[in-house]
Protein backbone atom coordinates (compact mmCIF):
# COMPACT_ATOMS: atom_id res chain seq x y z
CA UNK A 1 0.00 0.00 0.00
CA UNK A 2 2.62 2.38 0.71
CA UNK A 3 4.26 1.71 -2.43
CA UNK A 4 1.25 2.56 -4.58
CA UNK A 5 0.43 5.88 -2.63
CA UNK A 6 4.31 6.40 -3.18
CA UNK A 7 3.72 6.20 -6.60
CA UNK A 8 0.12 8.55 -6.85
CA UNK A 9 2.42 10.96 -4.85
CA UNK A 10 5.17 11.17 -7.07
CA UNK A 11 2.84 10.98 -10.23
CA UNK A 12 1.12 14.34 -9.04
CA UNK A 13 4.33 15.89 -8.02
CA UNK A 14 6.33 15.00 -11.49
CA UNK A 15 8.00 18.53 -11.26
CA UNK A 16 10.05 17.31 -8.09
CA UNK A 17 12.09 13.73 -9.05
CA UNK A 18 13.85 13.90 -6.14
CA UNK A 19 10.79 13.21 -3.74
CA UNK A 20 10.88 9.43 -4.79
CA UNK A 21 14.03 9.26 -2.24
CA UNK A 22 12.77 11.91 0.34
CA UNK A 23 9.54 9.79 1.31
CA UNK A 24 9.04 7.36 4.16
CA UNK A 25 6.06 6.00 5.71
CA UNK A 26 6.44 9.27 8.19
CA UNK A 27 6.35 11.63 5.68
CA UNK A 28 3.83 14.13 6.55
CA UNK A 29 1.24 14.63 3.35
CA UNK A 30 0.97 18.48 3.86
CA UNK A 31 4.02 19.90 5.29
CA UNK A 32 6.95 17.68 3.73
CA UNK A 33 5.14 17.15 -0.12
CA UNK A 34 3.60 20.20 -0.07
CA UNK A 35 0.58 19.31 -1.70
CA UNK A 36 -1.96 22.31 -3.04
CA UNK A 37 -5.07 21.99 -2.81
CA UNK A 38 -5.73 20.58 -6.29
CA UNK A 39 -3.10 18.53 -6.16
CA UNK A 40 -5.00 17.47 -2.86
CA UNK A 41 -7.53 16.68 -4.71
CA UNK A 42 -6.22 14.89 -7.53
CA UNK A 43 -4.45 12.79 -4.73
CA UNK A 44 -7.71 12.07 -3.26
CA UNK A 45 -9.30 11.09 -6.41
CA UNK A 46 -6.45 8.80 -7.42
CA UNK A 47 -6.48 6.61 -4.47
CA UNK A 48 -9.98 6.60 -4.35
CA UNK A 49 -9.74 5.14 -7.87
CA UNK A 50 -6.44 2.88 -7.55
CA UNK A 51 -7.67 1.62 -4.46
CA UNK A 52 -11.03 1.23 -4.98
CA UNK A 53 -12.31 2.47 -2.18
CA UNK A 54 -14.98 5.48 -1.15
CA UNK A 55 -13.40 7.87 1.37
CA UNK A 56 -15.66 8.91 3.62
CA UNK A 57 -15.26 12.78 4.24
CA UNK A 58 -17.07 13.18 7.40
CA UNK A 59 -14.40 10.67 9.27
CA UNK A 60 -11.26 12.11 7.48
CA UNK A 61 -9.28 14.60 9.37
CA UNK A 62 -5.91 16.20 9.15
CA UNK A 63 -4.59 14.02 11.59
CA UNK A 64 -4.61 11.16 8.67
CA UNK A 65 -2.58 13.20 6.60
CA UNK A 66 0.16 13.48 9.20
CA UNK A 67 1.86 10.59 7.94
CA UNK A 68 2.00 7.92 5.12
CA UNK A 69 1.68 5.66 7.86
CA UNK A 70 -1.48 7.48 9.11
CA UNK A 71 -3.10 7.85 5.97
CA UNK A 72 -2.35 4.23 4.82
CA UNK A 73 -3.83 3.20 8.62
CA UNK A 74 -7.01 5.60 7.27
CA UNK A 75 -7.62 3.94 3.94
CA UNK A 76 -8.08 0.27 5.94
CA UNK A 77 -11.16 1.77 7.52
CA UNK A 78 -12.87 2.63 4.07
CA UNK A 79 -15.18 0.55 2.54
CA UNK A 80 -14.54 -0.74 -0.76
CA UNK A 81 -16.45 1.05 -3.34
CA UNK A 82 -18.82 -1.63 -5.31
CA UNK A 83 -18.53 -0.28 -8.66
CA UNK A 84 -15.46 2.27 -10.10
CA UNK A 85 -16.03 5.76 -8.76
CA UNK A 86 -16.18 7.45 -12.44
CA UNK A 87 -17.84 4.65 -14.76
CA UNK A 88 -20.90 6.99 -15.81
CA UNK A 89 -18.21 9.41 -16.52
CA UNK A 90 -16.44 7.59 -19.29
CA UNK A 91 -20.05 7.12 -21.16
Amino acid sequence: MYDKIADILCAIKEDQPELRQSLSPETDLNNDIGLDSLEMIQFMLKVEDQFNVAIDYDQFDYEHLQSIDAFTAFLKSCQPQEQPLYEDVKQ
